[in-house]
């Protein structure tokens, strides 16, 4: 069954609701685009420098592997400064739930249950508060710092854009719970539900992509990388560089000493004369 056509008018602007509702989600996938295109851009920052591996820089200090027991040229398991791959999935698990939570309230809404839309909003916060707190664990407990090579700095990027990521989330989801529970979004106004629910969705797509690739991109697969010259202090020690000598042999006098000479010859000649 189909919701009627929203007949309330906005507060602010005096339009119909459908309409602010078509401009706000415009305005929304135009965000997801621009969200896109920056996630995007870190996605493929960590797999350039995980294929190059410039001046063996990729791994962090100290990192040991573990070879696959059916084949030994390809490392599984990593020890040591190389972050477990378990806390990103469980995160992504988590970021999943309260996405699905947000669809069944936005299903809810349409429906016109209203009880269902604030259960299903208010559970879908509580489990991307959960996802928060998962992530910020996750980021301060990694056995490197963003300093300790490319892979570490990599990682951490990507944990930062999911907390800004479940921060907006958060933004978003504390105004469904407050606006459903006043009754503003209902079955016939429902599109900040939907939007809702499809950055959420985008989000866990994000969450997805980076958990990929810090599970199946960690060990470089540039074994023997090139070395882009190296970077030194001069020593204080080092041999100052000696001027070259002068091209002629006998630097010419100046000014004043001719005319010392000159003046010094005079008294001479004068006694001899005498």
């Amino acid at each position: 069954m189909s919701a009627p056509p929203s007949t309330a008018l906005s507060p602010t602007t005096g339009e119909n609701m459908a309409t602010v509702g078509r401009r706000n989600t415009l305005a929304l996938w135009l965000m997801i685009v621009a969200d896109v295109a920056g996630t995007i851009a870190l996605l493929i920052s960590y797999t350039y420098l995980w294929s190059l591996n410039v001046n063996g820089g990729w791994a962090p200090p100290g990192a040991k592997l573990t070879a696959v027991e059916t084949n030994n040229d390809i490392p599984k398991h990593m020890q040591g400064s190389f972050a477990s791959e378990w806390p990103f999935w469980v995160i992504l698990g988590i970021v999943v739930l309260s996405t699905i939570s947000m669809w069944w309230a936005y299903r809810a809404a349409k429906g016109g249950f209203q009880t269902a839309l604030v259960t299903g909003s208010v559970l879908s916060l509580l489990l991307m508060v959960a996802a928060l707190v998962a992530q910020w664990i996750q980021v301060t407990t990694f056995p490197f710092g963003p300093s300790d090579g490319a892979y570490a700095s990599a990682v951490i990027i990507l944990c930062c854009s999911n907390l800004f990521h479940m921060l907006l989330v958060l933004f978003l989801l504390t105004g469904i719970v407050n606006r459903s529970r006043k009754g503003l979004i209902n079955q016939q106004v429902h599109y900040q539900a939907q939007a809702t629910s499809y950055y959420m969705t985008w989000v866990s797509i994000s969450v997805l992509l980076g958990a990929l690739v810090t599970t199946f991109f960690v060990v470089s697969p540039n074994q023997d990388p090139s070395t882009f010259g190296t970077f030194k202090e001069p020593s204080a020690t080092s041999e100052k560089p000696t001027p070259s000598a002068s091209p002629s042999a006998a630097p010419s006098a100046s000014p004043s000493a001719s005319k010392a000479k000159e003046s010094s010859a005079k008294p001479s000649a004068s006694a001899s004369a005498s």
